[in-house]
């Protein structure tokens, strides 16, 4: 019996929640990925139909993405048992209400950001393992990081006292040690963790503030297994570097360099990676 790896890899679907005059739109991507025997395949619009009864599902309407993200891999599994090992994963782009006449309007948003929440659920009918995250977290700093010189890593500060501009994208992955979890409470606790950790440590290195980072979150969240940070950091270099010898001002430009990439995954036995 040979088997096989299918899915759907890129379901968009916009779910309003009408409450009154108040509504809610949870704008959603979903992937799903299945192996199972060649010959016992679902079809995709099988798959599309059950994602889309779940989402609908008033249970699920207002749930965190990792229960929507649970429902729909335990009702897959359920419903066609000759899959043997399904992954779904969501990710939700947040919308935020417009402001008219000094007050929030209950029917018009705007895009939040480019923040994206994500979660990924694995199941096999009998065991069922969550993670979640959120990618695409723009952040800042205007000092708190010695810069480099050409040819020398990160890992290596200069000693000139020179503070650089940092921009970056952000990216977290958190593995949970258990399914029973209030996910949204977690998953804003820990979004508050990375900023304020981000914002208050001031240490040499790039890399040594992602760990700091990672071990708040593992501090502050025993559920929490393991924790993968990435950062990607867009090159800004500052027009003249005398502007940055002195107290004021500083004119920084953008550069079409290759983007620096730093990734750390840190679990509770203190292994960063």
């Amino acid at each position: 019996m040979s088997s096989s790896r299918y899915g759907e890899s890129r379901l968009r679907m916009l779910r309003v929640l009408r409450r009154g005059d108040r509504h809610d739109p949870k704008d959603l991507t979903i992937g799903l990925r299945f192996e199972g025997p060649l010959e016992t395949m679902v079809p995709g619009e099988t798959i599309k139909n059950l994602v889309h009864r779940v989402v609908r599902e008033q249970e699920y309407a207002a749930a965190a993405i990792e229960s929507l993200a649970l429902a729909i891999c335990a009702q897959v599994l359920e419903r066609h048992p000759a899959i043997g090992l399904a992954r779904v994963e969501v990710s939700e782009q947040p919308w935020a209400r417009l402001e008219a006449g000094g007050k929030l309007q209950g029917q018009a948003f705007t895009p939040a950001g480019l923040e994206r929440l994500t979660a990924i659920v694995t199941g096999n009918g009998t065991r069922a393992s969550v993670s979640a995250g959120l990618e695409n977290m723009v952040l800042l700093r205007s000092s708190g990081f010695a810069p480099v010189v050409r040819g020398k890593t990160t890992e290596e500060p200069r000693e000139d006292g020179l503070q650089r501009l940092f921009v970056a994208t952000l990216a977290a992955r958190w593995m949970y040690t258990s399914r029973e979890i209030a996910f949204a409470p977690y998953r804003a606790g820990i979004r508050r963790a990375i900023v304020e950790a981000f914002a208050w440590h001031k240490g040499p290195t790039i890399r040594a503030t992602l760990e700091a980072i990672a071990d708040v979150v593992l501090a502050s969240y025993e559920e929490i297994a393991q924790i993968t940070l990435t950062v990607e950091e867009r090159p800004y270099r500052p027009v003249d570097l005398l502007e940055l010898a002195v107290d004021g001002d500083a004119l920084f430009v953008a550069h079409e360099e290759p983007v620096g990439t730093i990734e750390i995954t840190v679990d509770r036995t203190g292994d960063a990676r």
